[in-house]
Parts: C-alpha cells; structure tokens; sequence
C-alpha cells in the first residue's frame, strides 16, 4: 500500500541496464519542482511538448551536468497517474540513469512533502485512485507487458483499453436496475398505484436476470478458452521415423531446436519447445517416430509410449508422412483415425513432396482423406527441403488456432485469477439464487441481486473493501509501472 498519497514518486520506467534510452518517470505535486531543480529553469515546461534540456546535480557548485535529455511534462490530471508527470529521456547507460535518480533524490520539495521512489506498480496504483483506470485496464496492462506473441498483444489490448470494463460495468447496470424494480415492490407494496403487479415485476427481472445470467456464463466460458493464449496451445507432431518431423519443427522454430539424422529413431523423448507460430504461443512436442517391428528397443518403445500419452494432452496433432515413403502409412493412418474419434484437431504435413510426382501426392492426400475423414484443406502438401507449402500450412494452423481459443463470433477475452474467482464464487451463486426466488421472498432476492452487484463491483474496483485486494494486483507490476 501507499506510504502516503500526496508524496512525489520516481522510478526508472524502462528496463534497467546499457541501452540507447532510458525513460525516468516523475509523479506527484512536486514533479515541477524536480523538473525545474534538475534543469535550473523557472518555468514549467509546456504541457505535452517535448523540450530538450541539461540535466544538472542540484545545488552543486559549479553546476554538474548529468545528461543532455528529452523531457516531457503532463499536467495533472491529464496524464496516465492523473498528477503532474515527468518523462526525463536519458541516455542508456547506468552510470547515467544513476546520477538522475541520486540527484532527484537531492531535490527540495516546495510542498515540504517526501520525494521518494516509487514502490512496484505504484504509477498505476495513482491512475487507479484518480479515475485514470480500473483494475482490469490495470491488469490489461500487465498483460500486455508480459505478452510474447501478436494473439496474446491483441488480447491484452483490449482488456488494457477499457473493452472488459464496459462489458462489467454494463452488466453491473443491468443488476442495478433490476434491484430498483424490486425496491419500488418493496417501498410500494401497499400502494402499487403507477406500478405493475407484484408478480410481473419479479418476472420482469428474473427474465432479465436470465439473459444477463447467460451472458456472464458465455463470458466466463470465451475467458476459458482464450487462457490458452497465455498457457499455449499443446500440438504434437506425429509421424513415422525419419517423416521429417524435426526438419519441421525446426522450421517452425526458425532455428536447429531438434537433431535432424537419417538414422531411424533419433528422436526417443518428447522434446518440447514453446514457440511463436502465426502469432499464437504454441507448446510444441516432436515425438518418437511411431513404428513397430524387432527393430524397435525398450528405449524406443518408451518414447513411443510417451509420445501417445503426449497426443491425448493436445490440443492439435501434426502428423508428418513423407510423399516418398508409403511403408509406415497404414500405421500412421490408424493412428489418425483414433485420434480423430477422439475429436483431436489434425493436421497432417505431406512432406518431401519435392522427391515425388504431383500424382502421387494427390494420391495420398485423397487416401487421408476418405480414410481418416479429414478435410481437404487438413492435408497440406509441404518440402521441408525447398520450403514449398510452408505458408500454406502456417495459415491452417493458424485457422486451427483460432478455433481454439475463440468461440465463433466472439473475440478473445483475458481475464485474471481474481476475475474469475469473483465471478464464480459471487456473481453467479448469486444471481442463480436470485432466480430460485418468489414474490414472497422478494427482500432476499434484493438481497442477492445487491451481492452480485457488489461482486462485480470488486472486479472493477468500485466494491466496497476493495483495499484488500489493490495489494496482491499491483505487486506483479514493476517499480516503473
């Protein structure tokens, strides 16, 4: 928590160590004192103006100069904080961020107020106090900061932009309206001139607490889905030995993250990767080559083992078969087709097809197809040599992808641990009792409806007691945030 609000706050807001620029951030009722102290000028810079200045050690005689900087001032309350705010751009190097952070430290407050450094998230914790932002916006935020793939930056955007805060607000409206329905039953039972019916107005509001019940609920389960945007989505390549299968996953790793050998059976564990592909985090296995024969030892059986305990935990399968190499399809294809009953999404690489006739992949592709009962565009024809189809193939996966982690229609949505704790240990229990309601219990109904409420409250940050959790969300912030 704050050691006290109407201090001026500093921190470093960009990464620490050598860089071209590093950004020091300024908040509170003496962000101009600092400004004007650091550059020995007498005026506040212009609101939103960059201005070029000579940073210098206050009250050092003669005048030390620190750094020459790019400043930035943002008039309270237009800034992220909501105070006063300074931007000091300087450059990268430690000893000089150093010397600006010791000589802010050296600055006379006019208030007579601390000047001190920032605590973690503590920028953030202001813009919440004044009105800047709720607390999904904030944790939007700490998404977006800790995102590594564009689906995981598209997601975080817009809970940071506001987007989850008018979907809570609005439903928090809805339960609002709903408990001023039952009051006006309440405070005017005796005299229900100029109001419906008892029985129709809790019928009103249970049909309207149904739709928003529903609503939350298909919320609750787009969340679900999209949490594979930061977990990643489990695939699998699958195929015989020597298939291609770490050629491929190395493509995809745009790097040599597999050994690739023409000796059968190189791969005998799960190598797993975590990589970007088609902007999608993605836990990639490539697994033992599937085979049977006397050829196969106890170390390799025990790969082959894993590897199908790794294709039940996937979400999507890529299986490999060489155009050029037909000896292992019958057991790849069987192995498909159980995995297919099994509703695992498939996509299966043609590969080497730079070895073959046209004719013969086709041949191929239209087997896998009536055999196993995938689609046409499921079986992509691909040279990990030459590289043909790899775009082709990207764009399926990337297809598949989204099907994963979206529900048709609907975008992904991010939302926190203590989002969707709120959500289904209050909000719901709540609303569902609610429903179970009558006329006669009208005040209890009222009641739930006001939990719900404040459940939602408690995820924006409106609820009342929400002290208790402004703690644990911004303590995953860092000092400059």
């Amino acid at each position: 928590m704050l050691r006290n609000t109407k201090s001026t706050i500093y921190a470093l807001s960009s990464a620490s160590g050598r860089a071209a620029v590093s950004i020091i951030r300024v908040s509170g009722p003496d962000t101009s004192t600092v400004y004007k102290q650091l550059t020995n000028r007498t005026k506040t810079p212009e609101h939103r103006v960059a201005t070029l200045a000579t940073l210098k050690q206050p009250f050092s005689s003669p005048p030390k100069v620190l750094d020459h900087a790019l400043t930035l001032f943002f008039n309270g309350p237009k800034s992220y904080s909501g105070e006063d705010l300074l931007e000091l751009h300087v450059h990268g190097g430690p000893a000089v961020v150093r010397a600006v952070l010791d000589s802010i430290q050296r600055v006379k407050p006019d208030s007579g107020l601390p000047i001190r450094y920032a605590e973690p998230g503590e920028f953030s914790k202001r813009a919440f106090y004044n009105g800047k932002l709720d607390l999904t916006q904030i944790e939007g935020i700490g998404s977006m900061i800790e995102a590594e793939t564009e689906s995981q930056r598209q997601a975080s955007l817009e809970a940071s932009s506001g987007h989850s805060k008018q979907v809570y607000e609005g439903w928090r409206e809805g339960i609002v309206e709903n408990m001023a329905l039952l009051t006006a039953l309440i405070d005017f039972s005796d005299d229900n001139q100029g109001i419906d019916s008892g029985e129709v107005l809790v019928e009103k509001a249970k049909e309207n607490v149904g739709k928003l019940l529903t609503d939350i609920k298909n919320h609750l389960a787009q969340v679900q889905r999209s949490e594979i945007l930061l977990s990643g989505i489990v695939m699998s390549l699958l195929g015989a030995p020597n298939a291609g299968k770490s050629s491929l996953l190395n493509i995809l790793a745009k790097r040599n993250a597999a050994i690739v050998s023409e000796e059968a059976g190189t791969t005998r564990d799960v190598v797993e990767i975590g990589l970007d592909v088609a902007g999608y985090k993605v836990v990639l296995g490539d697994t033992a080559g599937l085979r049977d024969g006397e050829q196969v030892g106890l170390v390799e059986k025990e790969g082959i083992k894993r590897a199908r305990e790794r294709f039940q935990k996937s979400h999507v399968i890529m299986a490999v078969l060489p155009a050029n190499d037909t000896n292992h399809s019958n057991d790849i294809i069987a192995e498909l087709k159980q995995l297919h009953g099994a509703e695992k999404q498939i996509v299966v690489a043609i590969n080497k097809t730079d070895l073959v006739s046209e004719e013969v992949v086709e041949t191929l592709r239209n087997r896998l197809v009536d055999e196993i009962g995938l689609s046409a565009d499921s079986v992509i024809p691909v040279s990990c040599f030459s590289g043909s189809g790899i775009d082709n193939l990207l764009s399926k996966l990337s297809s598949e992808f989204s099907t994963i982690t979206t529900i048709e229609g609907s975008d992904p949505v991010l939302a926190s641990q203590r989002v969707k704790d709120n959500l289904v240990a209050t909000v719901i229990p709540s609303l569902e009792t609610f429903m179970d309601y009558d006329l006669d219990d009208v005040v209890f109904a009222t009641e739930e409806l006001n939990a719900a409420a404040e459940g939602i409250g408690m995820i924006t940050g409106q609820g009342i007691g929400i002290e208790e959790v402004l703690g644990a969300v911004f303590s995953k912030f860092c000092i400059g945030k």
